[in-house]
């Protein structure tokens, strides 16, 4: 077996903090890069990621090859506490970064606000979910160069074990409909999919984006 293959799972770490949001930023469309269609890292990551390593750590598990992490699970157990910090702390903060470093000057950025402004208008970002049933959220990623190692799978599986324990009902992942790969993985897992909701168009192209909502019932472990 390739050094490669060894691999450790554990919680979560304040060191871990600027990994999470590097393979996040480098994972962002379909498993590439997010400069695709947004060109500041440091909002991005803040939007992305921000809630769940500095709100909700302890709800959080990494991967670690050769002393670097790979990947991670980041989650909410309490997705009706995850909006009120996000629309109260986290996405103004980010807003106000975003005009200080000057990234709505940005050709790229402008195009997408002009892309989307009637769709996340009329739609809005929050995923349909009916919340009592499913509560808990989580979010997924691995360095392209640790795919294919069955990573995910151990990982995910931990965090699920992990959420039980914690008392958690179920719990729902949004997934690009353009990832079929990824949308295998949470169906092998066992997620079923809860409908689909459009989320974002990408400058120049009139398709809007769609995302497949993924939930799985949990057996809660007796206390």
């Amino acid at each position: 077996m390739s050094s490669q293959r060894h691999f450790v799972l554990r919680m979560y770490e304040p060191r871990d903090r600027e990994a999470v949001r590097q393979i996040c930023c480098d994972t962002a469309d379909c498993g590439e890069p997010m400069e695709r269609f947004f060109p500041d890292r440091e909002v991005f990551a803040d939007l992305l990621t921000r809630y769940y390593t500095d709100f909700e750590p302890q709800s959080a598990i990494v991967a670690v090859s050769e002393g670097r992490v790979v990947g991670y699970v980041i989650g909410c157990y309490n997705t009706a506490r995850f909006h009120r910090i996000m629309i109260g702390r986290i996405v103004p903060l980010a807003l106000l970064k975003a005009l200080c470093r000057g990234t709505f000057r940005h050709p790229q950025a402008r195009a997408l606000v002009r892309a989307n402004c009637t769709l996340w208008r009329q739609k809005g970002l929050a995923n349909k979910i009916p919340l009592h049933e499913y509560p808990a959220h989580l979010h997924i990623n691995l360095r392209s160069s640790h795919r294919g190692l069955h990573i995910g799978q151990h990982i995910l599986e931990q965090w699920l074990n992990c959420a039980r324990g914690a008392g958690v009902r179920g719990v729902h992942a949004g997934v690009n409909a353009r990832n079929t790969a990824a949308c295998i993985f949470f169906e092998t897992m066992g997620f079923q999919s809860l409908g689909r909701q459009p989320y974002m168009r990408l400058p120049g192209e009139d398709q809007v984006m769609e995302r497949v909502l993924y939930g799985l019932q949990l057996n809660v472990v007796a206390s």
